[in-house]
């Protein structure tokens, strides 16, 4: 068996006070998304996105290292981000990437942990 210390991280990001004519910008946000897998050296297999109406946006880009996803709320000036990767850099440049487009005002980030090796404790979320 091989030793590691995780599969990858998976960054879970909240962006707060984004322009709403941004979040609402289905181009816009999925050339955004393809520049940040690029930005971050990630190789894009494919994507799918949807646009809502009146407002609202998902698009998801399959990576050969895992997965980007963007869902945004532009009545709320919110977007929900994630960034899965098997590369430990590579998901913090994809998102500091998606920051200098999207400019929050506040930014919450919770970077978990994924693939935890059998000998650490695993918590049961119930």
């Amino acid at each position: 068996m091989q030793a590691f210390d995780t599969v990858g991280a998976h960054v879970l990001a909240d962006f707060w006070g984004c322009q709403f004519e941004k979040l609402d910008d289905a181009d816009l946000l999925m050339d955004s998304l393809r520049q940040a897998a690029i930005s971050a050296n990630m190789t894009i297999l494919g994507e799918e996105s949807h646009k809502f109406y009146p407002q609202g946006f998902t698009g998801l880009l399959l990576l050969s290292e895992s997965h980007i996803s963007i869902h945004t709320y532009p009545e709320q000036g919110y977007a929900a981000i994630d960034v899965f990767t098997c590369g430990g850099g590579m998901t913090q440049k994809a998102i500091e990437f998606l920051k200098e487009i999207l400019r929050p005002t506040q930014i919450k980030e919770m970077v978990v942990r994924r693939g935890i090796p059998e000998s650490e404790p695993i918590v049961n979320a119930s």
